[in-house]
């Protein structure tokens, strides 16, 4: 059994998210999986190497306004039987108006 290494607990985040990797201008769109102050995990149509820097626009249900948010890629993996990735990515700056 895998230890848990999280210390910041994460809430379901099934709301949209655009990303762009730092220094490209298209943005790609996804829904997020979960997400807390510290962190997201969302799914990507596309494979983005470990480490790179993405810029977030957030848009939660609780909100009127997005949030915006820059991350770095701290895992990434295949779904199975899908060509999608699930991605871990950590906040550069805690989040806030998570909750």
């Amino acid at each position: 059994m895998e230890e848990e290494r999280r210390v910041v607990p994460r809430i379901s985040f099934d709301s949209p998210v655009r990303y762009r990797q730092e220094g490209l201008q298209r943005y790609s769109d996804t829904t997020g999986k979960d997400i807390s102050t510290s962190g997201i995990r969302f799914i990507s149509n596309e494979f983005i190497p470990k480490n790179s820097k993405l810029i977030f626009e957030l848009r939660p249900p609780w909100r009127a306004e997005p949030i915006q948010a820059t991350a770095k890629v701290v895992w990434i993996s295949n779904q199975p039987y899908s060509e999608k990735f699930e991605v871990g990515a950590r906040f550069l700056s805690p989040l806030t108006g998570i909750t």
